[in-house]
């Protein structure tokens, strides 16, 4: 058991005390009667050789971005939409973060990577649901999304990602999944957009995203256009009442009963005479 930890500590000391060999090369020799403060100096001066000076290099700053301001309008107005209700825009678990991913296809297809130094300003599922809600309210309106009776749609971010086709060229791809319902599930379809990025780094996979972005929000409502969807009108008192436990409406929205037809006077039983 003591050769084991004696291996054990040996193992896990030499690439230590290598590194501070080579650190101790890199400073200069102390005469035999230096003083402790002398020995404090060396010592410091070994640790930032150790750590390359990295304390005292400034970090690379952080660059922010969003998708920008929507693109004009085109020349030919779009289908409009009845009144919606907008469901919040889901995503994979990477998504939960500010970074900014891109993909090596030519060389390793299967790995996402991020950025260092430069991010998106919220996580990219909430700013394309901004996005999409804006969109959404230049063809129609928002409904409130507890307003049952108007339709609404719910869309899943299924990649949101800058690949390179080479080290000088890449794309922004965005996919998206969109579901609608009115009283049931009415349609779902998967939306795929592609847009070239004029830079090949991440400012020009930015702006490529944000074009995929517009591209697959346009796609998506032209096609929720075609669907036979009802305009959403203020239902009835009865049908838009909530139901109490065991499925009854509220007694000041259940109908009335029928009134029951009047009883005829009941006629007393004759009670025989006794014999006299």
């Amino acid at each position: 058991m003591n050769r084991f930890r004696e291996s054990t500590v040996m193992t896990i000391a030499a690439p230590l005390l290598a590194t501070l060999a080579t650190a101790a090369r890199r400073v200069p020799l102390l005469p035999r009667n230096a003083g402790r403060g002398s020995v404090a100096l060396v010592a410091m001066a070994a640790l930032l050789a150790l750590t390359g000076c990295s304390v005292l290099s400034p970090s690379s700053p952080s660059t922010t971005y969003d998708l920008g301001p929507l693109a004009a309008a085109p020349a030919q107005p779009p289908a409009s939409l009845p009144k919606m209700r907008v469901a919040q825009t889901e995503g994979p678990d990477w998504m939960d973060g500010s970074q900014l991913y891109y993909r090596l296809q030519y060389a390793q297809p299967q790995r996402l990577q991020a950025y260092s130094t430069q991010r998106w300003v919220q996580p990219a599922p909430r700013l394309f649901d901004d996005r999409l809600r804006e969109a959404v309210s230049a063809r129609g309106a928002l409904g409130w999304i507890r307003d049952a009776a108007a339709p609404g749609m719910r869309v899943d971010l299924l990649a949101f990602e800058q690949v390179f086709d080479s080290p000088t060229s890449s794309r922004g791809v965005v996919r998206a999944r969109v579901t609608v319902y009115q009283r049931g599930q009415i349609g779902q379809k998967t939306f795929v957009a592609e847009q070239p990025a004029p830079t090949a780094d991440g400012a020009g996979g930015v702006r490529a995203l944000a074009a995929s972005s517009d591209a697959v929000i346009a796609a998506i409502l032209d096609w929720v256009a075609t669907l036979p969807l009802e305009n959403g009108t203020a239902a009835t008192a009865v049908s838009a009442a909530p139901l109490l436990p065991g499925g009854t409406m509220p007694l000041s929205d259940a109908p009335s009963p029928a009134p029951l037809p009047p009883l005829a006077p009941a006629t007393p039983p004759r009670v025989p005479r006794a014999p006299q």
